[in-house]
């Protein structure tokens, strides 16, 4: 086969073109939000950015059972420091300020400060905070789930070639996630305070808090204004500038719908955003935020309300740049959550001045946090897994697979049809070989965004099959081989062909491993996962792979390793045709725990003892399992109960369809 990945830029590009068309929306503009049904798209607009942050459906927010652990103040400003529960048992920090003097019950403006990457968040930015206080308004300042004393993760994945926890993926959580729920409670401890103002409350924050404020004022309405610094990322051009691995997961949400992120910056409209950029921040580039805010922009004026986004560049690198960023913020949020002009302050002055306090008297916790304490665990608490009934009666069985081909197409792939299938495949070999030619080897070629996909068949000459089988590998597996392979277990059988597949980036495009992680990264900014990218493969040619006259007509036995037959079982799954007679799947794990290959946010719809389960009741025999047999308890409660076979252990394929037909010839004659 010849490599065909160089007619629009490196093997890299294509691929994640291929995988989300984020090429596309630079040649072709979205669609503006339409003032007149807005109100009516909003709600599922923003559910989709809920569900792409793992936080939909929300996890139920509970007692914040916040508590003081002390005091302290210094010029124009006193502060106190407190503890909150962002679910039962998992303990956050945050410092709140108030301007000093000012009566507890008058009410003030307020602003929620998130705090991004650094040591101790609220003891290194505490001079934004003692600002605000200065300035007139309330603030309360909050530690990331890794900061000050707080025992969780926030890096799980963005972590080179070896993430910590590659599974966060299959289970829909992410930094962003986490932060914004964290984000989410500290607001609600925030209106909790005595002198704040419901109604006038704005975010801001810089970095990973520039992130988390723009995600906050999407998700929740009571924030009347964000000011973004430094934080907002464009997967269309970071992944391209290789600027993507500098991030932090906290910059991004797990794109499963393919949503260009402005889309998203429209629903804090008509509320205010402001976006800050320095020119010179080795993270973004002028083109980036500058065409981000344009297309931000229009949504916003496509809502009548144009004023109330605007963008505010600046030179410097990473960070603040005090009269081009803190007194633009200062004069946003006077405008749009005060509603009135407030003194002015500079804060690189407070820390020039040495005026902020030492750790000692800000830390909330001093080494130990409450009793239990289950921040550690709260990725698993946010993203539960997926829970599946089994038939109690043979009427029940029909409406469970049903619903699960009905939420896999809703909730995990609904990217599955963005792209078309090929118009056709080329077919560019037909060799007679073995046995002065009984048998001949046919191979087909296809084509989506300059990657190659291929088919290669050996089948008896005279077409005289019965049955096929359709096998894939893993990414590295190439067709050719595979082929053999089968064959090889199979024996010379008049009756049955051999039909592999080589999807998108595998085989002999395969992308070395060292670059497993960044691609499942960077899959999940633009909807798919190379994983998923095979499902979707599969979906593509399966209308050409059928329509071959060697394959037309003839019963199916599913064949697929490892990863290739965790993208076989989901397309399976999703797509049941009656003329499949057998899933065979080869070195499947029972886990997502510790593997490159990931289906992102699938573990809280199901996991993949339930996507074995739910075939039935199609025949399922697992080759040499990668997981103890326990792990397929529901798998084989659920083939049990639909009366159809499942297999567990079986040595070798060939091993699998000879059980398999004598299991047929028993029931045949118990019939």
């Amino acid at each position: 086969m010849s490599a065909n990945t160089e007619r629009d830029g490196n093997l890299h590009d294509a691929y994640i073109r291929s995988a989300g068309r984020t090429g596309g929306r630079k040649t072709k503009s979205l669609k503006l939000p339409d003032a007149t049904t807005w109100e009516q798209d909003r709600p599922e607009l923003h559910r989709q950015f809920m569900k792409s942050l793992g936080l939909d459906p929300m996890p139920e927010r509970g007692d914040l059972g916040a508590f003081e652990t002390g005091r302290f103040q210094g010029v124009g400003y006193t502060g106190k420091k407190l503890a909150y529960q962002l679910l039962p048992a998992c303990w956050g920090s945050a410092h709140f300020y108030r301007p000093a003097g000012l009566p507890e019950e008058t009410l003030t403006p307020a602003v929620l400060y998130t705090c991004g990457h650094g040591e101790i968040g609220v003891v290194g930015l505490q001079d934004h905070a003692i600002a605000w206080a200065r300035r007139g308004y309330s603030c309360l300042i909050f530690d990331t789930i890794e900061q000050h004393d707080n025992p969780g993760e926030h890096h799980g994945i963005n972590l080179g070639q070896t993430p910590r926890t590659p599974e966060w993926i299959a289970m829909g959580y992410s930094a962003a996630g986490g932060e914004v729920f964290n984000g989410l409670r500290a607001l609600d401890l925030l209106l909790e305070q005595p002198g704040v103002d419901a109604k006038r409350v704005g975010v801001t924050g810089i970095s990973g808090g520039g992130s988390q404020s723009f995600f906050l004022a999407i998700a929740d309405h009571r924030l009347a204004a964000v000011a973004t610094v430094a934080g907002v990322s464009d997967p269309a051009y970071a992944i391209p500038n290789l600027q993507v691995q500098q991030h932090c997961d906290c910059i991004y949400l797990r794109n499963v719908f393919g949503r260009d992120i402005a889309e998203y910056a429209a629903l804090i409209a008509p509320r205010a955003l402001l976006y800050c950029f320095a020119r010179h921040d080795t993270l973004f580039t002028p083109e980036e935020f500058r065409d981000l805010h344009q297309r931000t922009q229009a949504r916003f004026e496509s809502l009548n309300c144009g004023d109330h986004c605007a963008l505010q560049e600046y030179d410097g690198p990473h960070g603040y740049n005090e009269s081009g960023t803190t007194d633009a913020i200062h004069d946003w949020f006077d405008r749009h959550v005060a509603g009135e002009p407030h003194v002015a302050v500079d804060t690189l002055t407070i820390r020039e001045r040495a005026e902020c306090l030492g750790e000692l008297p800000l830390s909330v916790f001093h080494g130990r946090t409450p009793e239990p304490n289950r921040m550690h665990l709260l990725p698993d608490l946010l993203a539960p897994g997926g829970q599946w009934d089994l038939p109690q009666e043979p009427a029940d069985w029909p409406a469970l697979p049903a619903l699960a081909r009905t939420r896999l197409r809703e909730e995990i792939f609904p990217l599955l049809d963005v792209v078309e299938a090929p118009q056709k495949l080329e077919c560019f070999g037909d060799w007679r070989l073995m046995d002065k030619g009984k048998y001949r080897r046919q191979a087909w070629r296809g084509s989506l965004d300059g990657m190659e996909q291929c088919l290669m068949e050996l089948a008896p000459a005279d077409d005289s099959h019965h049955r096929v089988i359709v096998a894939l590998g893993g990414r590295d597996q190439e067709a050719l081989p595979l082929t053999g392979l089968v064959w090889d277990q199979l024996g010379p059988d008049a009756g049955t062909s051999v039909l592999a597949i080589e999807p998108r980036a595998c085989g002999v495009h395969a992308f070395p491993s060292t670059q497993h992680n960044h691609l499942n990264r960077e899959g999940c900014l633009v909807g798919m996962t190379p994983t998923m990218l095979m499902v979707q493969d599969l979906r593509l040619l399966w209308p050409l792979l059928s329509d071959l006259p060697s394959v037309r007509d003839r019963s199916l036995v599913l064949y697929g390793r490892g990863e290739g037959g965790l993208a076989l079982l989901f397309h399976a799954l999703m797509h049941p045709l009656p003329q499949v007679e057998a899933v065979i799947l080869e070195d499947l794990p029972g886990s997502f725990v510790g593997h490159d290959f990931q289906i992102m946010g699938v573990l809280p719809v199901m996991n993949v003892s339930h996507a074995v389960g739910l075939l039935a009741p199609t025949p399922v025999a697992l080759v040499n399992p990668a997981s103890a047999s326990f792990h397929w308890s529901y798998a084989s409660r659920a083939h049990g109960r639909a009366g159809s076979p499942l297999l567990v252990g079986m040595n070798s394929l060939r091993a699998s369809l000879e059980e398999l037909a004598a299991l047929n010839r028993n029931q045949a004659c118990a019939g």
